[in-house]
């Protein structure tokens, strides 16, 4: 298992799962002063957030659908990596890209990107 997003496995064999992008922002208030360069504050605590990539290539069209499904119930699931961390997060957005169509319409290519938020109650 790569990782486990609201009981939806991302393994290799069955989801073209290509990486996951983790980011750490942290909040600062910048004060400027007059002649010298400004100083910074650290305000609130830090936001973590996680991109998960992949191809499905010649797969069904609705491969997408069961993660469509949790987003849009806009409620916390449990994010659980490969390497045993285990956090709640929210879906922020899903994107998906569809390309070398066929001449019924469907298409072989999808690359998708999963942005993922951590929560806090």
């Amino acid at each position: 298992m790569l990782c486990d997003l609201g009981g939806i496995l991302f393994e290799i064999k069955k989801r073209e799962f290509e990486k996951i992008n983790r980011t750490l922002s942290f909040t600062f208030a910048k004060k400027s002063r007059l002649g010298k360069n400004p100083t910074f504050q650290s305000v609130n605590g830090y936001e973590e957030s996680f991109e998960i990539e992949g191809k499905l290539i010649s797969r069904s069209n609705s491969d997408l659908k069961p993660i469509e499904s949790l987003a849009k119930k806009k409620e916390p699931v449990r994010l659980t990596l490969g390497s045993g961390e285990s956090l709640e997060v929210i879906i922020e957005k899903i994107s998906e890209g569809r390309s070398c169509f066929m001449d019924n319409g469907h298409y072989v290519k999808n690359d998708f990107k999963i942005s993922l938020r951590t929560y806090s109650a």
